[in-house]
């Protein structure tokens, strides 16, 4: 089995007649069928309880599911996950994140690094300057040596970015990255998720704030009480699409604060 992303061809993962249930007959994915773009930003945008998680736990490798999802022609869940986890990451929110030790900032930081380990093996010098580095870049150096559960859900949010970093997969998985974040701290985490993507990494995420989304991706997956009800380019979303995924209506306003686009920016309205 190839799982170097170098194999990869125009998809990152393929889905087809995808369901997920919850609690016994209630579904929180109905029949999905959809191809995502490998070497690309995809937002997965819609109402709270779409279920954006769930699609992202089944391409994560964690969430059971019937029909089919595949890496790479291969179902996620007959591929070993340590195999797996050097190809894929995911991210969790913050607010979902409540370990049940109290480890350091630099203990969870560190198991970004397990997929690359052997069982009893210790961190190597190249872990550490990974883990070292992925801290820097998010401006966690200082609390590296801080309980985990001590601190704010903010500070929690960039210390599980560092991890994804420290993983280093080509395939990063993110639900609501920038939840409970300070708009100069989520700036920089698309900023950074944005540059990934340049540099060939596939970027897909679950994304509340709309504008983030047009600003940073390029595709779109919008999800409504289970079902796929659109997807495709970023700037092919209007206002009657933007109506259908939220029951609102949403004015267009043209987008002067980043110069890497010109797409249009939108506001919801009673």
């Amino acid at each position: 089995m190839c799982l170097n992303f170098l194999c990869l061809r125009m998809n990152a993962f393929t889905l087809k007649n995808l369901f997920a249930t919850y609690s016994g007959n209630n579904y929180s994915l109905k029949n999905i069928s959809l191809e995502i773009h490998a070497n690309s930003f995809t937002s997965v945008i819609g109402q709270n309880g779409s279920g954006k998680t769930t699609l992202l736990k089944i391409l994560a490798g964690i969430q059971k599911y019937s029909g089919s999802a595949q890496f790479q022609n291969y179902e996620i869940n007959s591929i070993s996950r340590k195999n797996f986890s050097r190809s894929v990451s995911f991210m969790l929110s913050a607010k979902n994140f409540n370990p049940a030790y109290p480890f350091t900032v630099q203990e969870i930081i560190s198991m970004g690094r397990l997929p690359y380990r052997n069982l009893f093996s210790g961190l190597n010098s190249q872990d550490k300057k990974i883990i070292f580095d992925s801290a820097e870049i998010t401006h966690v150096t200082h609390l590296l040596n801080r309980n985990i559960t001590s601190l704010s859900d903010g500070e929690k949010q960039l210390v599980l970015f560092a991890c994804i970093l420290a993983q280093n997969t080509d395939i990063i998985l993110l639900d609501e990255p920038t939840a409970s974040l300070d708009p100069d701290k989520s700036a920089k985490i698309f900023h950074i998720l944005r540059k990934l993507k340049n540099n060939g990494k596939t970027i897909i995420a679950a994304i509340h704030d709309i504008n983030s989304s047009f600003a940073y991706s390029d595709f779109y997956v919008a999800l409504k009480n289970g079902m796929l009800i659109s997807h495709g380019q970023i700037h092919n979303i209007n206002s009657e699409v933007l109506r259908d995924i939220y029951d609102s209506n949403f004015i267009p306003y043209v987008n002067y604060f980043n110069q890497e686009r010109d797409d249009l920016m939108w506001c919801a309205v009673p």
